[in-house]
């Protein structure tokens, strides 16, 4: 027979951790108005080495086939900074469409030191090519911000 008072404990216990975890992703809030998208506490330097967001009412669709990558991403409120894909090594031809209705964004590609691309927001069929010998990083950070975003990674 199953001893309640561990059944309450471990119950008890895993509160405890949700909690706590709960407390690692900071939520921002937007402080700069309506029609200004810039971050304004985020800096680049957690972009490029930070990776941990919180997304609320998250939608995400990623499909990998023939050297061909399709990401479509709707979120309804996100927070912090999230790796969205890993590129690795060779050349590539990357199409973004991405659209902020609210809050603060940035979309970049990093190669772990430096950004290497920002793309505009509310601008649709954004072309980055590149060649790259180590991996780069298709990352986005957010403060309290709503967005859509659909982009193909194609191999050359």
């Amino acid at each position: 027979m199953v001893d309640m008072k561990k059944i309450l404990l471990v119950i008890c216990f895993m509160f405890i951790l949700f909690s706590m975890s709960c407390g690692v992703f900071k939520q921002y809030e937007d402080t700069n108005g309506d029609d200004d998208y810039t971050l304004q506490s985020i800096t680049d330097e957690m972009l490029i080495k930070d990776s941990g967001g919180l997304q609320v009412g998250a939608i995400t669709s990623t499909s990998s086939k023939n050297g061909i990558t399709n990401i479509s991403l709707k979120v309804h409120r996100f927070d912090g900074v999230n790796e969205i894909y890993k590129i690795k090594s060779g050349s590539y031809t990357m199409t973004v469409n991405f659209k902020v209705t609210s809050g603060n964004a940035k979309l970049v590609v990093t190669d772990g030191k430096r950004i290497v691309k920002t793309f505009n927001i509310s601008e649709e069929d954004q072309v980055f090519e590149f060649t790259s010998t180590n991996s780069y990083y298709f990352k986005m950070a957010g403060e309290a911000c709503e967005f859509e975003l659909t982009a193909e990674i194609k191999n050359k």
